[in-house]
């Protein structure tokens, strides 16, 4: 309120800023959520016919985020939700207020004497965009350059920037239509400029590569990119497969593949009684367990590798394949492997995690704090060193073990 971020630093400088930056609309005089006035004032039914008037479900989200089953997560929230009363006569709700646009560059400065440091802030006018038939929400010119010059990868996004420049120099887009996301990819099929300018295809024949506009483009560019980074189209993506009881997980990776014929040996079969092509049992595979002993398992081919150069993730690469099984079987095919509940850790917990391990000696690909295949395989020779049930998967159990370990040891 008022009353208590007027204190702060940080809120007097931006009361200072953002009536310029708002250029006078009412944002620019009303910015807290409500005043010290307000409250003093306010009746207990007022506060009850504020809450009736926009506490109400059809202005109110529910966003989750993670690697969950969609399935489960929407029978929860209609369990927890679905009750809720939608309002007789709700409250129409004010109608957007622009900003008026500026005319000319404006600067200003702020000081105050608790300011820890100097700062630069620079705001640029959005224009309103007309409605685009194009995948994404963001100018991919402005993207790569805001990318390039503050981003965690300056020098990879300055080449993509000048291939960006490319792009609209050769007229395969304009600036209006070469939209992306926040981060740089475009188009239907998410490239990356150097992607389009390596791979893209004019499929249609306008004399255009348009992965925004043109579906046939789109599909060809990504079929071009797939090839060139050798698909074999005469080999699946990958096989679901069942394990047998007690098997060690810590055997999948890339690095481990072997011949097909060599995991029946183990005892590993597809799922639902089919048999492997017998012309392929000679063709190396490698186990994928996305979610350790706690998911379904794939033997993956060296298309799934190449899935992976699309989008290194495991999980992004399976469900890319199975909707491709999908469209060619023309019916929906669920895994049969199960998705079971995991634990859920910070980020910087499973970096941290990871570091201890490889303090020990294990490989874990690179310390991220995601839980890559090298980062399982580690995980289940640990569980197997301290005798836990073997899952291949992060669990408070272990973390919090290795954790209390590394720090015991500094």
């Amino acid at each position: 309120m008022e009353g208590v971020v007027g204190h702060r630093v940080d809120e007097r400088v931006r009361r200072q800023t953002m009536p310029r930056m708002f250029n006078g609309s009412r944002y620019a005089s009303r910015l807290p959520i409500g005043t010290v006035r307000s409250l003093q004032t306010m009746t207990p039914e007022a506060l009850r016919r504020f809450y009736r008037d926009w506490y109400r479900p059809e202005l109110e989200a529910v966003v989750v985020v993670g690697e969950v089953n969609p399935d489960l997560i929407e029978q929860r929230i209609k369990a927890l939700f679905a009750d809720l009363p939608a309002p007789v006569k709700p409250r129409v709700r004010p109608e957007r207020i622009d900003i008026p646009p500026r005319t000319a560059p404006d600067a200003l400065l702020v000081t105050d004497a608790e300011l820890p440091s100097g700062r630069l802030d620079l705001t640029t006018y959005v224009r309103p965009q007309p409605s685009l038939a194009t995948i994404g929400a963001y100018d991919a010119l402005q993207t790569m350059a805001t990318q390039a010059f503050m981003g965690r990868r300056p020098e990879e996004f300055t080449k993509q920037f000048i291939a960006a420049l490319k792009i609209l120099q050769e007229g395969h887009a304009t600036r209006a239509s070469m939209r992306s996301s926040w981060a740089g990819a475009m188009g239907y099929t998410q490239f990356m400029p150097t992607d389009f300018e390596n791979f893209g295809v004019d499929f249609d024949s306008d004399g255009k590569r348009d992965i925004w506009n043109s579906i046939p483009d789109a599909l060809a560019s990504t079929g071009n990119s797939l090839h060139s980074q050798g698909w074999d189209g005469s080999k699946t993506w990958a096989y679901e497969v069942t394990l047998p009881a007690d098997f060690d997980c810590s055997l999948q990776g890339p690095d481990l593949a072997k011949p097909i014929s060599e995991w029946m040996k183990l005892g590993i079969a597809r799922v639902k009684g089919k048999e492997f092509p017998k012309e392929k049992l000679g063709d190396n595979a490698f186990l994928v367990l996305p979610a350790g002993l706690k998911g379904p398992a794939f033997l993956a081919t060296d298309n799934f590798s190449v899935l992976k150069l699309y989008n290194n993730s495991d999980v992004y690469a399976i469900f890319v394949g199975h909707i491709a099984d999908m469209i060619a079987s023309n019916e929906p095919v669920a895994f049969v492997g199960a998705w079971q509940p995991v634990e859920r850790f910070p980020r910087d917990s499973i970096q941290r995690f990871q570091q201890a391990l490889v303090n020990q000696g294990y490989d874990v690909g690179k310390v991220d704090g995601l839980s890559g295949f090298k980062t399982r395989r580690s995980i289940g020779l640990e569980e197997k060193k301290r005798g836990l049930p073997l899952t291949c998967y992060p669990s408070s159990a272990l973390v919090d073990a290795v954790l209390k370990e590394a720090e015991t040891k500094q």
